[in-house]
């Protein structure tokens, strides 16, 4: 069972500082400064919203439904870096890359796990590792790698607008 850690950004933290420092330590350095408004911090229900959005990418991968990604992923805005490589935009990375690789694989599992979810305002991103189990051109693949996703709200929902993972071969030493 994967974990969603509810993280709050760093201008949420000095905002509430600031606000919490006495009113004569502030008036030490002069005249009393208005408090600084504190930054919306993230709902329970936001930080849910963008894990589910991330955990829904990997479940359509993991069933090649590139019209379910289409919705997932943000059009001619993503950008997609796996090891060296890059892909911009939607379209290049599902006909040059995702679509054929998913294409070459059978029995795919692919699994985010640990989210460290981060939101501010209509951005947030995403730390998380993840596996990969597939057969691969008769062969078995089975890695494990660490990813950050970027996400942005674009109405009522969030889209993927960057992700980068790098990953590697399981060690017997893995977590299962």
């Amino acid at each position: 069972m994967s974990r969603v850690i509810p993280c709050f950004s760093w201008l949420s933290l000095t905002a509430v500082l600031w606000t919490a420092v006495p009113i004569d330590a502030q008036s030490s350095r002069g005249a009393a400064a208005p408090a600084a408004p504190a930054a919306p911090a993230a709902t329970v229900a936001e930080t849910a919203n963008v894990a589910a959005v991330l955990r829904a990418v990997f479940r359509a991968a993991e069933r090649g439904d590139l019209a379910a990604l289409d919705t997932l992923y943000a059009g001619d805005s993503l950008t997609i870096i796996e090891g060296a490589g890059i892909n911009r935009g939607w379209a290049d990375y599902r006909d040059h890359h995702l679509g054929p690789e998913l294409k070459e694989m059978k029995n795919l599992r692919y699994q985010p796990s640990d989210l460290e979810v981060h939101v501010v305002q209509g951005t947030a991103w995403v730390l998380f590792t993840y596996t990969l189990k597939a057969d691969v051109n008769e062969r078995a693949a089975d890695s494990v790698g660490r990813g950050t996703a970027v996400l942005e709200r674009r109405g009522t929902r969030w889209v993927v607008r960057h992700m980068q993972t790098g990953g590697r071969a399981r060690r017997p030493t893995d977590p299962a």
